[in-house]
C-alpha cells in the first residue's frame, strides 16, 4: 500500500508554518518578560535591604544613646538600669541580648548587644523569609590624669554688663564637672585670676626671688594701713604713721605679691628664674569702681593664684569672692598658666605641698609631656585686649595708694612695655604651650563679650578653631560646660 496523501488542509498550512518558524518579530517580547521579572526581583530585594538598614540604624542609635548615658561617671544609676530604661522608652527593650559593664576608680565602659529579626516582603519568594538586624555599641568614660590651668580675667571691665556675676556660676559649674567625685583624685586645677598683673602669692614671690619694697610709715589719712596687714615690718624703734588707733603703727600698703617679669622671661615655659625680680608697685592707672574693685594693678593677696587644687569648695570660694583690679595683662597670666603645667615646676610643687599650699598627692606634677596617662589643659577667658604696662616712676610715691595715674599724674608715669610687646609675649607663651612634644598643652580660649581685636587674639592662641569660643552673658555657662565635658572624654568606642 503506497504513501497516503496529506490532507488538503495540512498541505495548504505547511508553507505558512514554515514562514512563522522563520519569522523573529515576537522574540523580544519573551526577553522583555524575563527582564521585567528580574527587575522586580532586584527592586524587591532593594526594598527589603533598605527596610533592614532603617531598622538597624534605629536599633544602633538607641544603643549608642543608652551606652553614652550609662557610661558617664557622674551617672548615679546602675548602668544596666540606664540601658534598660533607654531601650524601653525606645520600644526595643526585648531586643537586647547582653549588657557588659567594666568599671574602676576612674573609668567605666558599657557595651550593649542587641538584635532582632525582620520579615521580608520580597526576598521570601527566594526562600529568605527573615533578616537578622544586629547592633552593638560601646561607650567609655575614662579619666586620665588631668592638669588644668583655669585663667580668669578679673579686670575692671568685667563689671560691665553683669559679666563678673555671669562668670562666677559658670566657672563654678565647670569645677563641679571636672572635679566631681569620680574625677577629683586624678585632676588638679591651678586657678589663675589676673588683671594688670598676676599675683603668685607671698610664698612663691619669696621663692622666686621677688624683692619687696621696704616698710615705710604712712598716715592712715593718706592711705596707710595697720602694720600687721602689710608685708614687712618697721624697725622696732621706728615711728609709724598715725591713724584711728594710737596703738598701731600705720605703713605704706604692701598687700600684693606680683613679680615684674621682663620681656626676656617670656621665651621659656619655665617659671621665672632670675636673680631678682622687683615687686609691682601698689597703684591704679584708671579710675577705680570702689564698690566692686580693689585698689591695685596687681591683684591683692586674697586673689592670688591657687595651685594644683582638687578642692571644689576652696576653688569656688575664691571665684565667689575674687575682686576686680586694674589693667589687662593677659601675657602674665598665660606665663603662670603654662609654667604651672611645665615639668620644670615639679620642685616648686613639692615646696608648695610642704607649705600646705598644694595637695601632697599631686607631688610629682606637672607630669612629663610624654606621659601617656596625663593630659594638660589651659582654659583662658578674657573680656578685653592686652594693655600696655605702666608704672609710677616713683614706686613709693605717697599718692600711689590714693590717686590714679590717669588723674593728672601722667608725668609721673612710665611705660615699661607697650601693648604690642605684651601681645608678642602672650603669643610666645601660647606657641610654647602648643608646641610641647610629644603631647602639647591643649588651649581653650573664650572671648567674653570681646569682639574685634581681643576675639582675634583668643582665636589665634587656641589650639584650633574648635577650641575657641565667643561667649556672652546668655551662653557663658554653656561654653564652660561644653569645655568641661570635652575634657571629661566621654566617647563612643564602637
Amino acid at each position: 500500500m503506497g504513501p497516503q496523501p496529506k490532507p488538503a488542509i495540512l498541505t495548504a498550512a505547511t508553507p505558512r508554518l514554515r514562514r512563522f518558524a522563520r519569522r523573529e518579530e515576537g522574540a523580544i517580547t519573551i526577553f522583555a518578560c524575563f527582564m521585567v521579572i528580574i527587575m522586580l526581583m532586584v527592586g524587591g530585594i532593594s526594598v527589603d535591604m533598605m527596610r533592614h538598614e532603617m531598622d538597624r540604624s534605629r536599633l544602633q542609635a538607641a544603643a549608642d544613646r543608652a551606652v553614652l548615658a550609662a557610661a558617664a561617671l557622674n551617672q548615679r544609676l546602675a548602668p544596666e538600669d540606664v540601658v534598660s530604661d533607654y531601650l524601653t522608652k525606645s520600644g526595643i527593650r526585648d531586643y537586647v541580648s547582653d549588657v557588659e559593664v567594666s568599671e574602676g576608680l576612674s573609668f567605666r565602659t558599657v557595651t550593649v548587644g542587641a538584635s532582632t529579626t525582620m520579615a521580608t516582603q520580597f526576598m521570601d519568594y527566594l526562600g529568605v523569609e527573615t533578616l537578622n538586624v544586629p547592633a552593638r555599641a560601646t561607650a567609655e568614660d575614662r579619666v586620665p590624669n588631668v592638669e588644668i590651668s583655669l585663667v580668669l580675667d578679673i579686670s575692671g571691665s568685667m563689671r560691665f554688663s553683669n559679666r563678673m556675676n555671669d562668670l562666677r556660676p559658670a566657672a563654678a559649674e565647670f569645677l563641679d564637672i571636672v572635679l566631681d567625685d569620680a574625677n577629683r583624685q586624678k585632676t588638679s586645677v591651678t586657678l589663675v585670676p589676673y588683671a594688670g598683673q598676676t599675683n603668685p602669692g607671698p610664698f612663691m614671690f619669696d621663692r622666686l626671688n621677688g624683692a619687696r619694697y621696704p616698710a615705710t610709715p604712712l598716715d592712715e589719712a593718706d592711705g596707710g594701713i595697720p602694720e600687721d596687714l602689710s608685708h614687712g615690718q618697721l624697725p622696732a624703734d621706728a615711728e609709724g604713721g598715725s591713724g584711728s588707733d594710737p596703738n598701731i603703727r600705720y605703713v605704706y600698703p604692701n598687700v600684693s605679691s606680683c613679680l615684674d617679669i621682663g620681656t626676656d622671661g617670656f621665651g621659656s615655659a619655665a617659671l621665672p628664674s632670675g636673680i631678682l625680680y622687683p615687686q609691682t608697685p601698689h597703684f591704679m592707672n584708671w579710675t577705680i569702681a570702689g564698690n566692686v574693685m580693689d585698689w591695685g594693678w596687681c591683684p591683692q593677696d586674697q586673689t592670688a593664684i591657687q595651685y594644683l587644687s582638687n578642692d571644689r569648695t576652696g576653688l569656688k570660694a575664691l571665684i565667689d569672692t575674687m575682686r576686680m583690679h586694674d589693667g589687662t595683662g593677659t601675657h602674665y597670666a598665660m606665663k603662670w598658666a603654662v609654667s604651672m603645667l611645665d615639668p620644670s615646676s615639679q620642685d616648686e610643687v613639692v615646696a608648695l605641698a610642704n607649705a600646705g599650699l598644694a595637695p601632697a598627692e599631686f607631688v610629682g606634677r606637672p607630669a612629663s609631656y610624654d606621659d601617656p596617662t596625663t593630659q594638660k589643659y589651659i582654659i583662658l577667658m578674657t573680656d578685653g585686649q592686652i594693655t600696655e604696662q605702666v608704672r609710677p616712676i616713683d614706686m613709693m610715691d605717697p599718692e600711689n595708694p590714693v590717686r590714679e595715674l590717669q588723674r593728672g599724674r601722667q608725668v609721673e608715669t612710665e611705660i615699661i612695655s607697650s601693648a604690642g610687646t605684651n601681645v608678642g609675649s602672650f603669643f610666645q607663651q601660647c606657641d610654647l604651650a602648643k608646641s610641647r612634644s610629644p603631647r602639647p598643652i591643649v588651649i581653650y580660649t573664650i572671648a567674653f563679650e570681646a569682639p574685634g581685636v581681643p576675639e582675634q587674639q583668643m582665636r589665634d592662641c587656641a589650639s584650633s578653631p574648635s577650641h575657641f569660643f565667643s561667649a556672652d552673658g546668655d551662653n557663658i555657662a554653656d561654653v564652660f560646660e561644653a569645655i568641661a565635658y570635652q575634657i571629661r572624654q566621654l566617647r563612643l568606642t564602637q
